[in-house]
C-alpha cells in the first residue's frame, strides 16, 4: 500500500515499497545519513561499518525495503523484517523487527522517519505481531529519541558493535 505525505517544506512522497531500481539510490542515501554517526564509533572499525552500510538494499532479500520517495528522489528508507526474518542472534524467534533506517540529512526533523518507522509498525500488525523489536545505539541522536518517543522501551543490552555501545528495544502491539 502507497501512503502519500506533504510535508511543510512542499515535500511530496509516498510511502511505499523501493522498486529494484531504486535499490542503488537507497544505499548512496544509507551511507549519506551514516555520515553524521562516525564520532559514535571506533575508527579502526568505521571503513567496515560503512562497507555494510552501503548494502542496505541487501535486507529486501529477506525483509521488505520501503521508501520514502519523492518524484525525483528518496528521502528516507527502512527495511521491515517479519516474523521470522530478523536477526536471531539480536531478536527472540517470531519477533518482527525495524532496521536501518536512514533519512537524508538535508530533510531531518520533518517526520520522515516518524512515518517509515509508523509503516513498519503497521506491517508488524499486520503480520498479526504481539511486538516489534530494533536495535539502536545513543550514538544515533535523532533516531534514538524517535523510537522512545514513539514507545519503544528498552529491553536489554547487546554487544558493542564498532566501538559503539547497543541495545535492543520493544513496542508491544
Amino acid at each position: 500500500m502507497t501512503h502519500s505525505f506533504n510535508d511543510n517544506d512542499d515535500h511530496i512522497y509516498d510511502i511505499r515499497n523501493a522498486t529494484a531500481a531504486e535499490h542503488a539510490a537507497v544505499n548512496a542515501l544509507a551511507l549519506e545519513a551514516w555520515q553524521i554517526l562516525k564520532p559514535g564509533y571506533a575508527p579502526r572499525a568505521w571503513d567496515g561499518m560503512l562497507a555494510a552500510i552501503a548494502k542496505m538494499s541487501g535486507l529486501a532479500e529477506k525483509g521488505e525495503l520501503i521508501v520514502a520517495a519523492g518524484p525525483e528522489r528518496i528521502f528516507g528508507a527502512v527495511a521491515y523484517m517479519p516474523p521470522g526474518a530478523s536477526n536471531p542472534v539480536i531478536f527472540p524467534e517470531g519477533w518482527p523487527s525495524v532496521r536501518m533506517l536512514v533519512t537524508r540529512p538535508a530533510c531531518r526533523h520533518r517526520g520522515i522517519g516518524r512515518r517509515l518507522t509508523e509503516e513498519c509498525i503497521a506491517r508488524a500488525r499486520r503480520d498479526g505481531a504481539e511486538c516489534i523489536g530494533l536495535h539502536t545505539s545513543p550514538a544515533m541522536t535523532v533516531a534514538l529519541p524517535l523510537y522512545l518517543r514513539m514507545g519503544f522501551t528498552k529491553d536489554q543490552d547487546l554487544d558493542a558493535i564498532a566501538g559503539a555501545p547497543y541495545a535492543r528495544y520493544v513496542m508491544r502491539l
